[in-house]
């Protein structure tokens, strides 16, 4: 008996965005032939598929400041400030570039239709920063729109499974979206100095994997030798083995579920 289908609700905040897709198994387009790539280990696909891809709402990057791309407003955070001799400890500058399809001009959004009655609409940064001196190495990049799940389903947010992130690193954060009614920012890690990243609008930065509440915190026990289920599963560990043994793809072909499939 199949599980009912669980909808997320994406809502919008500016027109014309590039929005997460469902995640596929298929992480590149060509896959080598022969045994032992990862496209034939089902636990690789099924984690590959699982939640939704995040692409990038905005184009935005990291570099020295003679890298930047032409017509890219360039900037460093508030609390970047120079050293003694007027240099900065980081020599690269952040970037973004304008984009008025989806209302974001000079690293901020306006929010289409907030408020509704005629006052200043609101706006929301493209990206931001901490504001503490010992956090310059992160920053952050706002998603304008909100996430809607189902009561009691949180969406866990994640470095990208199994794909390049081109040297940015998530850090993973976990929103209670069956209510949060805020755009959700991403915490991105700077790759060390010198590297420079040069993010393009759609180019996938991270995951959304959706977890429900009362998984948060599962207990754990360890059985002792004796127990029956201990003696069960020792049992099927020596049957497993000869089935691998067997069929190198035992596993894909005994799985309960039909996920991550190519």
């Amino acid at each position: 008996m199949s599980s009912p289908t669980v909808t997320v609700t994406l809502v919008p905040l500016v027109p014309n965005l590039v929005l997460p897709q469902p995640a596929s198994a298929h992480t590149r387009a060509h896959v080598p032939a022969g045994y032992g790539v990862q496209e034939q280990c089902l636990p690789f696909t099924a984690a590959s598929a699982l939640g939704f891809v995040i692409p990038s709402p905005i184009r935005f990057g990291l570099c020295p400041l003679a890298e930047v791309p032409g017509g890219c407003h360039a900037f460093r955070s508030p609390l970047d400030r120079p050293e003694a001799d007027g240099r900065f400890a980081d020599s690269r500058v952040l970037y973004v570039a304008d984009d008025e399809a989806c209302r974001f001009r000079g690293n901020a959004y306006e929010l289409e239709g907030i408020p509704a009655d005629g006052s200043p609409p609101l706006r929301e940064p493209g990206l931001s920063f901490f504001d503490r001196a010992d956090q310059q190495d992160v920053f952050k990049l706002h998603l304008p729109y909100v996430w809607r799940t189902p009561d009691s389903v949180d969406v866990l947010f994640l470095p990208l499974l199994n794909r390049s992130a081109q040297g940015l690193e998530v850090q993973s954060g976990l929103v209670e979206t069956d209510w949060y009614a805020s755009p959700v920012n991403l915490v991105l890690r700077k790759p060390p100095s010198p590297a420079s990243i040069h993010v393009a609008v759609g180019d996938p930065v991270a995951h959304a994997v959706l977890i429900p509440r009362h998984l948060r915190r599962a207990a754990l026990e360890v059985l002792p030798t004796h127990a029956r289920l201990s003696r069960e599963v020792r049992k099927a560990v020596a049957e497993w083995d000869q089935q691998h043994s067997a069929d190198r793809s035992a596993y894909k072909l005994l799985a309960r579920s039909r996920h991550g499939r190519l």
